[in-house]
């Protein structure tokens, strides 16, 4: 089976002046090739908010694990759509700006990375360094980088991970095996523009999404839902709400699960200097009933 397109044609649901209309459009490409420049900003804004559920939550249909079931148990939590209960916040939304030409100073380029810095992402359970870590999992599900700088590739755990990320086309924008425990790979992932998938080609069940931008002006929302991009220069910007599809359209040939379309949401914004603009996106975008399918496993031990 092919896999899907995952970073072309989809859905996009622009909101100007909070009107939303559905136009087709790609994200992957469609960051400006302009270099950022780096400058002093003085007064510069903040947008902050949270990313909101509306209705009812729906249960997702778990995942099931083909490999080291042993240590990663026979099924996993779905991670498509995590929504907190008591604020209804949706984690894993990236929100972010597009085409900042100019901005505040990027992390210097032979910057130590440590294990807990936010440009690394994790791999595995280890709860004394990373109390939300997750087992035979990615911690960082969805995860935004800058990619000019370098970034870090962490296991925590006794089993291979490879996270493997691909481009328009299924094209490889890189692909890392991660033998050891508890050892940091750096790697400037310069080719990833925009939102694209990776995986882990030894589990089946490991999968999410990457953001690369040439600046810094994005952020992922947390388990409340809240999101926080600071010290932005005064002027006007597009800014950008994106969250997975979480409904299982089908299956890959080799049981990764396909996701339907994309949740986008866009808002044209002005910010004057000193500015705090408060700002929530509520999803889902379009009214969608989850199935609840699971690929089941064929051979016991596969």
């Amino acid at each position: 089976m092919t896999r899907p397109k995952f970073s072309v044609n989809y859905f996009k649901i622009v909101m100007a002046s909070f009107t939303m209309i559905m136009v087709f459009s790609a994200h992957t490409n469609v960051l400006a090739k302009t270099k950022y420049k780096e400058i002093e900003v003085k007064g510069g804004a903040t947008i902050k908010g949270i990313a909101k559920w509306k209705g009812d939550i729906p249960t997702l249909p778990p995942i099931t694990v083909f490999k080291h079931m042993d240590k990663c148990g026979q099924e996993v939590l779905n991670p498509a759509l995590v929504v907190n209960p008591t604020n209804k916040g949706i984690k894993f939304t990236a929100v972010y700006l597009e085409k900042v030409v100019a901005g505040k100073a990027l992390q210097g380029k032979k910057a130590k990375i440590k294990v807990n810095s936010p440009e690394v992402l994790h791999a595995g359970r280890d709860k004394d360094q990373r109390p939300e870590s997750q087992l035979c999992n990615f911690e960082e599900h969805v995860f935004g980088f800058v990619n000019t700088r370098n970034v870090g590739l962490y296991n925590m755990e006794d089993l291979l991970h490879n996270p493997h990320a691909f481009g328009s086309n299924d094209a490889t924008l890189f692909n890392t095996p991660l033998p050891d425990r508890n050892r940091m790979t750096k790697k400037k992932l310069k080719r990833v523009k925009g939102i694209n998938r990776y995986q882990c080609d030894t589990h089946i069940h490991m999968n999410g999404w990457m953001l690369g931008l040439p600046h810094p002006y994005f952020s992922i929302s947390d388990k409340n839902g809240s999101f926080d991009i600071q010290d932005i220069p005064p002027g006007k910007y597009k800014l950008i709400a994106w969250h997975e599809g979480y409904n299982i359209k089908e299956f890959a040939s080799d049981k990764r699960p396909i996701y339907d379309e994309p949740h986008i949401i866009e808002k044209e914004v002005e910010l004057v200097a000193g500015q705090v603009l408060d700002l929530n996106f509520e999803f889902p975008v379009r009214e969608v009933i989850v199935k609840q399918e699971k690929m089941e496993r064929e051979v016991a031990g596969h």
